[in-house]
């Protein structure tokens, strides 16, 4: 028995020293994780105060955990395991038992207006300067056709512009597709309506065409009604229509539920991740352009790229087998008048990029970086094509970056914001860059977002 306890403790004082010199190789530690899609914790930053409060060594501590160079396969393995315990091809993901609030119902009134609380009339239902001393060109100022320091699109590329990572709640997973549970949060709602669209409304006014284009997303456009009742989620075509219903009559606020509906047999939304395909921004975008009186062009007409092998947000946090072996192709098509854009990050610095990059070479999670530049605080898009001077600025998530590339060959230059990062004011931005159309792009979880809702009241605050 003894010598069975010291072969045991022998083992176990052998595997945690082993353990243990891994996590000395400094240089096997990796920076950013591909499984959850983030960017991982940096080495903290040495200061006396931080040393005496414990906040240094706390923070060691979490780089050390963050990037132990074996993580990704412990993490890989505990879902290999938990995918062993019986049938799990239908299963709710990431808790579930949430419910929404209840949407009010939008009735007409007289005229045939839409009345949402306190008799307000509803919207149509049509289907600072950047925080940094070198300063985009405003719309007169010249812009060569490529970037002087664009970057080659020869070959695959195995990185590009960084993209925040997206929280995702519970998720619906059928067989080899995932799909987002939404809920719907009527305060966040209404903030989103009448203090962020209209409070836009009313400060450009007179000065530029506010638009609204709040995105549905998988569930509510593919699951049929019955599966949405079985899982407890909310009818996001009537969250739509209420939100739209408290907007300004000047406000061109579009429910594109309806037309991705119409396309729920076609590849509109992907199977391993929380985004809509190209496919789907551009059925949308042929929506934009009836409210806006344009009119779109033809799918044919665009350069399609495709990049295969993306496994999204979803796969990330089910790591189900199911959507390994059948992950999503990425399609992109590419504008006709330039493919030259430029992105600031945080601290400012401008980097020229494509609004469609080669992502080919990119991990299997990085694929829906092509589009936009990604999540970038701001960006900026010059189409030599055009010269009427006409600009558009866009205030997006990240769906917003595959509807983006239709608009580029409608205005001189487009311009997009991100509301979770950038640091200046929307009213600025458009009388700086004179910009006439206005349109905010979101998906519709950040319409029930509190914290989404607040960070977009700091773009309308007063200068």
């Amino acid at each position: 028995m003894k010598n069975v306890n010291r072969i045991k403790n022998a083992v176990f004082f052998t595997v945690l020293g082993v353990l243990a010199a891994v996590g000395l190789l400094w240089f096997a530690r990796p920076e950013a994780s591909e499984i959850e899609k983030r960017r991982l914790t940096t080495f903290p930053q040495f200061t006396a105060a931080g040393l005496l409060d414990g906040s240094f060594a706390g923070g060691v501590d979490k780089w050390y955990a963050d990037t132990y160079p074996l993580r990704e396969a412990f993490i890989t393995g505990a879902n290999r395991l938990k995918a062993l315990y019986g049938d799990r091809s239908v299963q709710i993901v990431n808790g579930g038992a949430n419910r929404g609030d209840e949407i009010p119902t939008v009735s007409t009134g007289p005229g045939g207006e839409t009345d949402g609380p306190g008799g307000e009339s509803g919207g149509e239902s049509a289907g600072s300067s950047l925080p940094q001393e070198s300063e985009p060109p405003v719309k007169t100022g010249p812009v060569e056709t490529e970037p002087p320091d664009a970057p080659t699109e020869s070959g695959g590329r195995d990185e590009g512009p960084a993209q925040e990572g997206e929280i995702n709640g519970p998720i619906f997973l059928a067989g080899d597709t995932a799909y987002g549970m939404y809920y719907f949060n009527r305060d966040a709602a209404e903030r989103y309506a009448t203090q962020v669209v209209n409070r836009a409304c009313e400060l450009l006014r007179d000065e530029a065409q506010v638009y609204s284009l709040i995105v549905p997303t998988s569930s509510g456009v593919i699951l049929n009604k019955a599966t949405q009742e079985s899982i407890g989620v909310n009818d996001q075509d009537s969250a739509i229509e209420y939100a739209n219903s408290l907007m300004d009559p000047s406000v061109r606020a579009l429910n594109v539920f309806g037309t991705l509906n119409a396309h729920d047999g076609e590849y509109i939304y992907f199977r391993t991740d929380h985004h809509w395909t190209a496919l789907g921004a551009y059925y949308a975008y042929t929506d934009f352009c009836g409210a806006k009186g344009a009119a779109p062009h033809a799918l044919e007409d665009f350069e399609k790229r495709e990049y295969p092998g993306f496994l999204g947000s979803f796969y990330s946090s089910t790591m189900a087998k199911a959507l390994e072996n059948n992950p999503d192709t990425v399609d992109a098509y590419v504008p006709m008048g330039t493919n030259s854009m430029v992105y600031a990050d945080k601290t400012g610095k401008e980097t020229a990029w494509f609004i469609i990059s080669d992502v080919s070479g990119a991990f299997s999670g990085g694929k829906y970086y092509c589009f936009s530049g990604s999540d970038q605080p701001y960006s900026y898009a010059h189409n030599p094509q055009i010269t009427d001077g006409s600009a558009c600025c866009v205030v997006k998530d990240s769906f917003g970056n595959a509807f983006i590339p239709f608009l580029i060959d409608h205005y001189e230059y487009v311009y997009w914001i991100d509301f979770r990062y950038y640091g200046g004011t929307l009213p600025a931005l458009v009388r700086d860059k004179g910009v006439d159309d206005v349109l905010f792009c979101l998906n519709i979880e950040n319409i029930s977002s509190d914290r989404a809702t607040t960070l977009m009241l700091r773009l309308l605050e007063e200068e």
